[in-house]
């Protein structure tokens, strides 16, 4: 494999009166005589080399990184090591953080830890922790030692798992998201939200663990990222994917709290993001909440009656992004709500007035039920906020094909990324209007692509001529300045949509509803 790091084994002839050139330049010129130019050795490796290349009478193993045109010696060790070589790969997300420890000659994932990011405490929301350090250095350093802990735990974890001891590991690669990498770096990402939207840096390069502030003796390598909105966890997931090496048109979509998108194929590339809401993770409703123990992550309703499903078992206490969206689903193909969201008080007793709310809401589970002993519900103004996040996201779908002149039907491929694409449910996420209504096989969900990506990074770094491409072939529009996109945003938020022709197979499910509630009641009219 081509990796990121190197390890090298080494028997050379021990110096002689005759012979008696520096130990650094005859272990450069051994490595010369193998093919590797533009070598330098770090200072903490130069320190190894007396007297251990002595002891070991020269027969050693160097390890290797490779900076583009320039290799780094960073570590000497005695003997053959070459069979212990391990890399870092890292999703780093403002939610959570994954650290996977990777053997690197064979490509097995030995072990994987992960942690919340410590930086919540300065807010949930990255904009809180923006302005938490706008300004302030000390607000900043804060987020930068939040950072540094959650890692550094995730280190500690890793070595704990496996007796492979992961501070000591070569190389470590880092995918996040661009204010994400300037929150590690100890810049201060305002640029990035503010005119004219410049980041401090979009491609940060390596670092050595020490001048991080980590307790680790490698490189570390950021993605890069290949605009302000598309940081290095897209780039890291487009690397998972093929589709810009073929003739079908595909897009990738991150979605989450933020929504981001690159449309394309062997011919060009064409991207652009947004904000699409907390809601799609469960951050909106007085119960939202976030993919944990007790969370209802899947909803099922038959004519009047609702079942569920909670993350390990556990009695409900709330709900979360891929249990919103599917009660919302099954609220509209079961009549629940109309095309406009609204609430039919008819079609359920779980359909309640409440007068301290002073509007309906829809009961997803009751004090019965519920760990807290109060029922947990979903309201009508949950309903409109939810419809106006799953608007802004459908808006991005619309407004990039509309950007490249084609339509929904000419994709060939729909790769889903984030915490939504990768949990929530493809059905339900069709039915509401999330996602266009292709054919089932073109959708394909990613998981971690932020990490895969990384991940692949680090066993191969001839991606790295891929990421070139995409920094220089990637065109971005600002879908805000779309003549139209006010209008499309509006037209969104319907379930699924105002124009029932964009989705066949949805409007095929709310006629068979419709027929199997008029079977049970002659006297319906109606569809919910």
């Amino acid at each position: 494999m081509k990796s990121f790091s190197e390890k090298i084994h080494l028997n050379i002839d021990p110096p002689t009166e005759e012979n008696a050139s520096g130990d650094r330049e005859r272990i450069l010129q051994a490595l010369e005589s193998l093919g590797y130019g533009s070598v330098r050795i770090s200072l903490p490796a130069l320190r190894q080399i007396y007297p251990l290349c002595r002891h070991c009478e020269w027969d050693f193993t160097v390890t290797l990184i490779h900076e583009g045109e320039r290799n780094l010696i960073t570590c000497i060790e005695p003997g053959d090591t070459t069979g212990q070589h391990y890399g870092l790969a890292v999703d780093y997300g403002s939610t959570t953080i994954v650290m996977q420890l990777i053997n690197v000659n064979t490509g097995e994932i030995c072990s994987e830890a992960k942690a919340m990011n410590g930086q919540i405490k300065f807010g949930d929301d990255i904009l809180t922790r923006i302005i938490h350090g706008k300004d302030n250095p000390a607000g900043l350093a804060e987020l930068t030692q939040a950072t540094l802990e959650t890692f550094s735990g995730l280190i500690h974890e890793l070595t704990e798992k496996t007796g492979i001891p992961a501070s000591k590991c070569p190389m470590m690669i880092i995918s996040g998201n661009t204010t994400m990498i300037h929150f590690l770096l100890g810049l201060d990402p305002w640029t990035v939200f503010s005119s004219p939207y410049e980041p401090v840096a979009l491609d940060p390069g390596y670092f050595s663990g020490s001048e991080l502030g980590l307790d680790f003796s490698g490189m570390v390598y950021i993605v890069p990222a290949i605009a302000n909105y598309l940081g290095g966890d897209i780039t890291s997931g487009l690397l998972t994917t093929d589709f810009y090496k073929k003739d079908g048109l595909s897009v990738f979509f991150d979605i989450g709290t933020n929504g981001e998108m690159v449309m394309g194929n062997q011919d060009f590339l064409i991207a652009g993001a947004g904000a699409a809401g907390p809601a799609l993770e469960g951050g909106i409703s007085k119960y939202g909440m976030r993919a944990t123990d007790g969370a209802i992550d899947s909803v099922q309703i038959s004519g009047p009656l609702l079942t569920y499903t909670t993350i390990n078992d556990k009695k409900p206490v709330g709900i979360c992004g891929s249990g919103i969206i599917d009660l919302i689903a099954q609220m509209r193909l079961n009549g629940w709500i109309n095309v406009s969201g609204i609430l039919d008080p008819d079609a359920s007793d779980r359909i309640i007035f409440l007068p301290q709310e002073e509007e309906y809401v829809a009961v997803y589970a009751t004090g019965k039920e519920s760990a807290t002993g109060e029922d947990l519900y979903f309201s009508q103004t949950d309903i409109t906020q939810y419809l106006d996040t799953k608007a802004a996201a459908h808006t991005m779908v619309d407004c990039l094909l509309e950007s490249a002149g084609v339509s929904a039907d000419d994709l060939t491929g729909f790769y889903t990324a984030g915490a939504f694409g990768t949990y929530a449910n493809l059905e339900s996420a069709i039915t509401v209007g999330i996602f266009p209504d292709l054919p089932r096989d073109r959708f394909h969900c990613l998981q971690n692509s932020s990490l895969a990506g990384a991940r692949q990074l680090l066993l191969n770094r001839d991606r790295m001529e891929d990421i070139l491409y995409f920094q220089q072939t990637v065109y971005c529009v600002q879908f805000a300045s779309m003549p139209d996109f006010l209008i499309k945003m509006q037209a969104s938020k319907f379930i699924p949509h105002t124009d029932m022709n964009l989705y066949p197979t949805v409007a095929e499910k709310l006629e068979q509803q419709l027929a199997k509630s008029k079977s049970i009641n002659p006297k319906t009219e109606k569809a919910k």
